[in-house]
């Protein structure tokens, strides 16, 4: 139970994640441990939902015009991480559990955060990174706000997205590219050329929500800017090859999903070696039942390449694909946009 793992005993999983080898199977008592301390993360997530979606309800917006999802972090991800930042402790890792919510414009973007950080609330906002103002230098761009929670036996941190419709498209296609690619974009990897397009891609969206650039694209104008990536666009091919790598990709979820089941939670399962995306849907009484399996799977692939898995909870499971575009490799609007940029419509 968890009122038996000591803070202690995740900072050591951590230091022995961190220095595993890729293929290296997990420990399975530390994989049941960090299986419990990951869902010790649920009520409380369960909470930042409910009021993310209170709170864009009273912006107000309607329930059709905003996406609201909440996962644990998958353990390949968790691994990455700790590889990335040596410093870091996995007892104290921000976004082990985090609640993202898509908005339609960036002004929704900044309402949000200004209704949270004026919100009397018991649990208490320690810090707010703003990527909109001061973008990641991949061009990374979004509001993450981190909760302190005080729990018994120990405090856990939830982390919050803000998102706007653009930001979401820029942030699940670079996944998708990444899965194309067979690289990790979100990590640094990748050639040049690619990391040089999400960045101008980033800067260009940024002047269309009049939001700062990339501090290395400020000596552009908006013209040259949209030249660049004209050209990136085209020696790259990128509208072809969405098209072409996407269109493969196929999910029957919705056809062999069981009638009248209402599902909450849903396991997402991309295979980038037969080109589908399973789900398998789950009601909220059978979250534990849920991670378990995520996690045995996580156990077998959580090394691999081809296999990509996640848990995520959402408020309305019809907008799944909306939510996770990248985990269907549906990059139909990403593709829109980049049409109208090229046509000079954007």
């Amino acid at each position: 139970m968890i009122n038996k793992i000591t803070r202690s005993q995740i900072k050591n999983i951590g230091k022995r994640l961190r220095c595993a080898k890729p293929d290296e199977k997990l420990n399975d008592n530390d994989l049941k441990i960090l299986k419990e301390w990951r869902s010790y993360h649920a009520p409380s997530l369960n909470y930042f939902t409910d009021l993310l979606k209170k709170e864009a309800t009273n912006l107000p917006l309607s329930s059709d015009q905003f996406t609201l999802t909440h996962r644990i972090k998958r353990i390949h991800s968790i691994i990455l991480k700790l590889k990335r930042f040596p410093q870091m402790q996995l007892s104290t890792m921000d976004d082990i559990a985090g609640a993202r919510i898509v908005v339609p414009s960036n002004n929704e973007v900044i309402s949000l955060i200004n209704i949270l950080k004026e919100r009397n609330s018991k649990h208490k906002i320690i810090k707010i990174n703003n990527y909109i103002a001061h973008p990641k230098d991949d061009g990374y761009r979004s509001i993450h706000a981190i909760y302190q929670i005080d729990k018994t036996p120990a405090s856990i941190q939830i982390e919050i997205q803000i998102r706007s419709l653009l930001q979401h498209y820029w942030a699940t296609g670079i996944e998708v590219f990444g899965t194309l690619e067979k690289t990790s974009f979100k990590t640094g990897e990748g050639t040049n050329d690619w990391k040089e397009f999400f960045k101008l891609l980033s800067s260009r969206f940024a002047i269309k929500e009049q939001s700062p650039v990339l501090k290395e694209h400020e000596i552009y104008s908006t013209s040259q800017l949209n030249k660049l990536l004209i050209k990136a666009i085209r020696n790259l091919n990128i509208i072809e090859q969405l098209n072409a790598y996407t269109s493969i990709y196929t999910s029957n979820w919705r056809e062999n999903r069981p009638k009248g089941r209402n599902g909450r939670y849903a396991l997402l399962t991309l295979n980038a070696s037969t080109n589908t995306t399973s789900v398998e849907i789950f009601p909220e009484s059978k979250f534990k039942e849920a991670l378990t399996k995520y996690s045995s799977m996580e156990k077998v692939y959580h090394s691999s390449d081809e296999i990509n898995i996640v848990l995520v909870n959402l408020d309305n499971i019809e907008n799944l694909e909306k939510a996770y575009p990248n985990y269907f490799m549906d990059t139909r609007m990403l593709s829109n946009i980049l049409s109208h940029i090229v046509l000079g419509n954007f």
